[in-house]
């Protein structure tokens, strides 16, 4: 009874999924009533979160759940709605399409643009005005390679577009950070110096080091990724402070 509460609870929440098993392991009915679980495992396929946002693949294997249900149902402002932590191994899996999909949004395009802004005042021969991004293309590659194209166009009159190309390798870094690996960039075509490269690749690994999550009550460690030609595919171990679970699931936190 009490995987088909979940299961439908969480269908209720998707515009759409193509498939979602969810499984309760050792908790007696009388566990699960005091919102008690040893073990909960979601399996999910074709997850569409939003109109722009789906997932091929998400595995959750979510250990010794201790949620105060009470709390739960009401839901009124601050509330702890959880009496342990939350960790749980992710599996999960996206395609090229999901992501480029996800890259056209609105919101991902404007997050996205905020955040190169200061990478295209580094780079040579851009001068100082400002740029829109216009678009984002990301494309897999063998050997743990991808390669993304951005597009702008300058802010000035007859302002030309500015197409930026890198292609990289990616390796995890003591389970923490991201590492490019053999990075190449170009712009409008010409490969830029390995100067910038170097600085951009440092950029990247500070900007993808978790470490910074742990201040928020997350703790995450990546166990695994590869890029195979037609999808990326994530495994970590992920754990939640109590009170950053219950802002999340209160709709009071972001990342």
């Amino acid at each position: 009874v009490g995987d088909i509460v979940i299961e439908n609870a969480l269908r209720s929440r998707l515009e759409k999924v193509e498939q979602l098993d969810v499984r309760i392991d050792n908790a007696p009915n009388h566990q699960i009533a005091k919102g008690k679980l040893q073990r909960l495992r979601i399996a999910s396929r074709g997850l569409q979160l939003t109109s722009d946002l789906r997932i091929s693949t998400l595995e959750l294997d979510i250990d010794k759940i201790d949620v105060d249900l009470p709390a739960l149902r009401k839901r009124e402002g601050s509330t702890e709605l959880f009496r342990k932590p939350l960790q749980a191994g992710v599996r999960l899996v996206l395609t090229e399409d999901d992501i480029n999909q996800a890259l056209q949004s609105p919101r991902v395009k404007a997050r996205l643009s905020q955040s190169l802004e200061r990478v295209i005042q580094r780079i040579p021969g851009t001068g100082e005005q400002d740029y829109e991004l216009l678009s984002t293309q990301v494309q897999f590659l063998e050997e743990n390679r991808l390669a993304i194209q951005l597009q702008f166009q300058g802010t000035e009159i007859e302002a030309e577009e500015l197409k930026i190309r890198l292609e990289t390798g990616i390796e995890v870094e003591n389970y923490r950070s991201l590492q490019l690996v053999e990075p190449l960039v170009a712009i409008n075509d010409v490969p830029i110096p390995p100067l910038f490269i170097a600085g951009l690749t440092a950029m990247v690994k500070n900007f993808a080091n978790l470490d910074s999550l742990d201040d928020a009550g997350v703790f995450v460690r990546i166990l695994k990724l590869e890029i195979h030609s037609n999808e990326l595919e994530l495994a970590n171990f992920v754990r939640v402070d109590k009170s950053t679970a219950s802002a999340l699931v209160n709709g009071e936190l972001n990342f």
